[in-house]
């Protein structure tokens, strides 16, 4: 078995007793897929940042997944379980990128010195000694097992991407064993979207193709736990979504179309945290931004 896992409940795989949150550990997740996660805990990041490693039983070179912020001990723990054991040893082949943000990409250029793997992004500034992704393509790398596809999903950001871990090397859905979904989707709670380069049209068009695609599927987010069916976690992101989206236009029937972000934070959130108030205030701005574009 792949990354000395053993079967668990719903085809998903742990070692032992290991489960999330399991700091400076390779947790096993999927077959060709397991876990290290960073030490940067924070309330946008949760427990941290996943950094996945893609590798087969006995493969002789793996993929890494976001190594995560320019954390040097995070780094070398990463390199170490994604290089393996002096017994069964792989050279790392290449890192890729979710998306450009800080507790994802920020150790990218350092890991490269660290593996000389190169690294890969939907944007090609993001990009060290490597080609950009492309919507649709799928990875295939000499001596690892699984293939790694592709798929453009906007948004978050306008850069983000999803990798589909296909475990026989398939370019259809039947071998999909895992989709890394680095902030689209989180493990937990919701995402929020960049007021940069963000969209929520886009955003939901991204969530149903994730719904469509990810049935049955287990889901390996950029921060929180993995969840077992990655389709489910995408509906309940599209009826939150279109909640907040009609709570907004009701908000402005009732306060009127001038009616400022301040007063439909009140409107809406009538018992928000303060400390989450500028989160509200910058999730009810896209949303206006998304109604005056319709």
């Amino acid at each position: 078995m792949s990354l000395l896992a053993q079967p668990k409940h719903g085809g998903l795989r742990t070692l032992g007793d290991m489960e999330h949150p399991a700091y400076s550990q390779l947790r096993p997740v999927t077959d060709n897929v397991g876990v290290v996660l960073a030490p940067n805990p924070s309330y946008a990041a949760l427990e941290g940042t996943n950094s996945w490693v893609v590798r087969g039983a006995n493969d002789t070179a793996s993929v890494v997944i976001d190594p995560g912020p320019q954390d040097e001990g995070h780094l070398n723990v990463l390199h170490s379980k994604a290089t393996g054991t002096e017994d069964n040893p792989a050279q790392i082949a290449m890192v890729l990128l979710t998306h450009r943000h800080a507790d994802h990409a920020n150790g990218a250029h350092r890991f490269r010195q660290l593996s000389g793997a190169p690294v890969r992004a939907f944007d090609q500034q993001y990009c060290f000694g490597g080609e950009a992704l492309k919507d649709g393509e799928i990875i295939s790398v000499e001596g690892l097992t699984p293939t790694i596809e592709v798929l453009h999903t906007p948004g978050h950001t306008s850069d983000c991407v999803c990798f589909l871990i296909h475990s026989n090397g398939g370019e259809t859905d039947e071998d999909v064993e895992a989709i890394i979904t680095g902030d689209t989707i989180a493990g937990r709670h919701t995402t929020m979207i960049s007021e940069t380069d963000g969209d929520l049209g886009a955003y939901l068009e991204t969530l149903a193709a994730l719904r469509d695609r990810g049935r049955g599927i287990p889901l390996l987010p950029g921060h929180g736990p993995d969840q077992p069916d990655t389709s489910e976690v995408a509906e309940r992101y599209i009826e939150r979504r279109e909640l907040r989206l009609q709570q907004v236009k009701d908000a402005l029937k009732e306060l009127g179309d001038d009616a400022s972000v301040a007063d439909i934070v009140d409107h809406i959130y009538t018992d928000v945290d303060p400390v989450l108030r500028d989160a509200a205030a910058q999730s009810t701005r896209v949303t206006l931004r998304f109604l005056k574009g319709q």
